[in-house]
């Protein structure tokens, strides 16, 4: 529930931020917008006051920093792996500060720190289940990562693979000791713990002595009293010596017995959460996730030496695990998942009805390099070694099919290497040539490790190698009623593993941009705003929220649809017009207006790549002939009829260059830059579809390098013809209005400690910008990775509450004289409900205490704070 507070009228007053005293008695409210109130004091039901109006019509740097404003969308019983191994529901972490796991730039899994916890309610969800046999709730928005890159749920389709960890790479540090390890797995595979009683039921006699040793290891007053061929009882001896009559089928004590008390074993399975409970009951307790790898492997040991199976079937060994409780399957399957062992959940054909519930058995499938590894890591005890060192055997002398375990057949899209012939030989084809029919299948990872390594393409062998498992989109039902749903704040990776799905995090920086689309129409004319959007969920600005009417009315507020522009690769276009989102039209780049050093940063060149060389020279020449009217095509044709390049980098070459024309990105024209800077329109460049796609990181890079480089000149241009026209005292009017460009995950463009095409082009904006019209709003959650000058120039900070220490420094230079007391302080007294922000206005040198107002349009999944990062 939102938190509670109260609301003072203060209508004689309104505070605006970002005019200095002179401008705000010249211009008063005029060319402003709303975005929040002050407050007038802290604790739990904070007072707010005054309207909080910000200055839009001059030119400012306003960086908005803290914790990112979650997606919100996954459903409460989602669980999320802990760096320390613990399983927790995402419901259940608001107060929790440890680490979650997260895949990286580099593919790999990692533990990071999260920021921030949000919830809402919604109305429809969808449920997925993967061919692997997990499953998860999440709302239309949220995207998950397909070898296209990051993309929303409802995009996608029965059969669309996406990216779920291959390998879960954390262990606790917890202690057990084993014998507790070992009755637990045997307990939690065959052992009755109701009534009163704990039993055990088992047919080899290797695993009852271990079983009955164990028991004397954890309790040497305990020990196991036969009560039929293959079923063992725990008992004290010295109590209840007629034990012998107890009758198990009614589960009572017959006439005349002594009852016993209560042993050590049952008063500790009691306590750890695993006693009392039906077979499809039986979950593996929470303390278990958070012990070492020897530990759990012993643990799993033991419980596939019970309920497991290993056998050889169709040519091929598995391993299986059966169990009447589909939690439990879901926890096995996980625990695999920590030793790199890749496994599938089915449904068995019987049911088990008890207590007039009907539950469905569930099998865990384990087959190929996953089989291997389990006897390797994991291991059987007992009988089923034999079957094992037999399956041992098998592995060491033949060659396994890795058919399930592939990646996506779109990296051919993305992906060609320089020679099929020349790799066809290297690999050991009798017909080198038949190496390309590879593009007609989805390469196993090895195949296609192998032909990045000979191809020398670090991109690809990245991909081959890296921690992600493509899995399988079986079944996609949207269901409909209640449901309150989650979302965390990842910094840096943005994204975390949920159900061992790679699951993003999504935001939102939209209040600002309601507020331009509500200024007057002399004053919109003026103006015009370009948002640079990393997910793709600005479109939603289209939509008027809705189930928050009535904290709206508080704020004075109305669902409203905000009239924005929303522009997509051109090679996309017709995709979000097939999936129904809203899209007004392509966004492409004049090929002829980049210069060398935008290609090379395009493709991930440096000058010591020859392919880069060769490119320079076929740009230049192209330049030289045809100016800046060339497109793609003549680009390759340059290539082909280059006479200093060999034949390997001119294919390598003409390959990135035919991939970038399926980008639909660089044309011969190109969208003008007057269209997207149109006076009065908001305008959104959906980059998200090169944010994470193999072989196009660069090209987000270029649109804003490109898209600023341009803007300022033309701005810089009509500065002078405004200046021109006050002289002749005609007014200020331009025929290019003043422009707002908003970045969000700005450390991505402008970051301190590494080159990006982007970075110069921005620093101009901020260093010299403001003369010419040029506003940058620039939004990130991790202020240590931007650039110094980012900071130390911004007019406006607003930032909602930062703990990490390395953040509070980096924003730490801007601390201005007339702010009294460190950033620590000043945080720690923010109140601590959503959308409250610490507000700097070095314009009229005000520091306030501010809640941000909610949004008006649909949130796209993510929070309704205007700022929150």
């Amino acid at each position: 529930m939102p938190e509670k507070q109260i609301n003072v009228d203060f209508t004689s007053k309104n505070t605006v931020v970002g005019r200095t005293l002179n401008d705000v008695q010249k211009y008063g409210e005029e060319g402003t917008g709303y975005i929040g109130k002050v407050v007038m004091s802290s604790g739990e039901n904070p007072v707010l006051g005054r309207k909080v109006l910000m200055d839009v019509a001059k030119p400012h740097v306003i960086l908005i920093c803290g914790k990112r404003g979650g997606g919100k969308c996954l459903d409460g019983d989602t669980e999320i792996v802990l760096q320390d191994g613990t399983l927790k529901k995402i419901k259940e972490l608001e107060f929790d500060s440890r680490n979650i796991l997260s895949l990286n730039s580099n593919m790999k899994i990692q533990a990071n720190e999260k920021s921030a916890f949000y919830k809402r309610k919604v109305d429809k969800i969808f449920e997925i289940k993967m061919a692997s046999g997990k499953t998860i709730r999440l709302t239309h928005e949220h995207p998950l990562l397909t070898i296209d890159g990051w993309k929303p749920t409802q995009e996608l389709k029965e059969g669309s693979r996406i990216a779920t960890p291959r390998i879960i790479p954390t262990f606790g540090n917890g202690f057990m000791e084993e014998s507790k390890i070992k009755l637990l797995a045997y307990l939690l595979a065959e052992g009755h713990t109701k009534n009163r009683a704990v039993w055990f039921t088992n047919s080899d006699p290797t695993i009852c002595a271990d079983f009955s040793t164990a028991v004397s290891e954890f309790d040497s007053n305990l020990t196991t009293r036969k009560m039929d061929k293959y079923t063992l009882r725990v008992v004290k001896p010295g109590f209840g010596a007629k034990v012998m009559t107890y009758v198990r089928k009614e589960g009572k004590f017959a006439p005349g017995m002594v009852r016993e008390k209560r042993n050590t074993l049952r008063t500790w399975l009691i306590e750890i959460g695993a006693y009392d409970k039906l077979a499809p009951e039986k979950t593996i307790p929470e303390i278990i996730f958070q012990l070492p790898k020897a530990k759990i492997a012993l643990l799993l040991n033991r419980m596939f030496s019970c309920d497991g199976s290993i056998y050889f079937e169709s040519n091929r060994w598995r391993i299986s695990y059966a169990t009447a409780s589909p939690k439990m399957a879901e926890q096995v399957h996980h625990l695999l998942l920590r030793f790199g062992i890749i496994s599938r959940i089915r449904d068995k054909n019987n049911r088990y009805e008890k207590l007039g519930k009907v539950f469905a058995s569930k099998e865990i499938i384990i087959e190929g390099a996953g089989a291997e590894t389990f006897i390797r890591e994991i291991g059987f005890f007992g009988q089923k070694e034999e079957k094992q060192k037999q399956a041992m055997k098998y592995f060491e002398t033949t060659l396994r099919n890795p058919n399930s375990d592939t990646i996506p057949i779109e990296i051919w899209k993305m992906y060609q290497p320089k020679n099929w012939a020349e790799i066809g030989q290297k690999m050991g084809y009798s017909t080198p040539k038949a190496l390309r029919e590879s593009q007609f299948y989805a390469p196993s990872r090895q195949k296609l490790l192998q032909i990045a390594r000979l191809d020398e393409n670090k991109t690809i062998e990245m991909l081959a190698s890296s921690d992600i498992y493509w899995d399988k989109i079986v079944e996609m039902k949207e269901l409909t009623g209640n449901f309150e749903v989650y979302d965390i704040t990842v910094p840096e990776n943005h994204n975390f593993i949920a159900n061992d799905i790679i699951v993003h995090n999504s935001y939102s920086m939209a209040t600002m941009i309601e507020e331009f689309s509500k200024l007057a129409p002399e004053m919109k004319r003026r103006v015009s705003v370009i948002v640079i959007d990393m997910v793709g969920i600005f479109w939603t600005l289209k939509i008027p929220t809705r189930g928050n009417e009535n904290e709206l009315k508080e704020w004075g507020l109305t669902p409203e649809s905000i009239p924005v522009r929303v522009l997509v690769p051109k090679g996309k276009l017709d995709f979000y017009k097939e999936k129904e989102i809203p899209v007004d039209g392509p966004l492409t780049i004049r090929a002829g207006e980049m210069d060398i050093t935008e290609w090379m940063a395009l493709f991930r060149y440096t000058w010591h790549d020859p392919e880069a060389i060769l490119l320079g020279r076929v740009i230049n020449e192209l330049k030289e002939k045809l100016g800046m009217r060339f497109g793609l095509d003549e680009v390759i044709i340059g290539i082909t009829q280059d006479s200093e390049a060999d034949t390997l980098t001119k294919q390598a070459l003409k390959n990135r260059v035919e991939m970038a024309r399926e980008w639909g990105l660089l044309e011969k024209e190109g969208t003008k830059i007057r269209d997207i800077a149109e006076a009065g329109k908001i305008t959104v460049i959906d980059v998200s579809a090169y944010r994470q796609a193999i072989g196009m990181e660069g090209t987000k890079d270029i649109i804003v390098a490109l898209l600023g480089k341009k803007l300022f000149e033309e701005r810089m241009l009509f500065r002078k013809e405004e200046e021109i026209r006050l002289m002749k005292g005609l007014g200020r009017e331009s025929q290019m209005p003043i422009v707002w460009m908003m970045i969000d995950e700005a450390h991505m463009f402008m970051p301190k400690d590494e080159p990006n095409i982007a970075l110069n082009v921005l620093l101009e904006w901020i260093r010299v910008g403001r003369q010419p019209g040029l506003s940058l709003v620039l939004a990130t959650q991790r202020p240590n990775k931007l650039h110094p000058d980012a900071i130390s120039q911004c007019d406006l900070f607003i930032s909602h509450r930062m703990t990490a220490q390395d953040d509070i420094m980096a924003v730490s230079q801007l601390r201005p004289s007339y702010m009294h007391g460190d950033f620590d302080k000043l945080y720690a007294e923010m109140p601590r409900g959503r959308g409250f922000a610490l507000l700097l206005d070095d314009n009229a040198e005000s520091i306030y205490t501010v809640k941000m107002r909610p949004r008006v349009s649909w949130d796209g999944g993510t929070t309704a704070n205007a700022f929150t990062k």
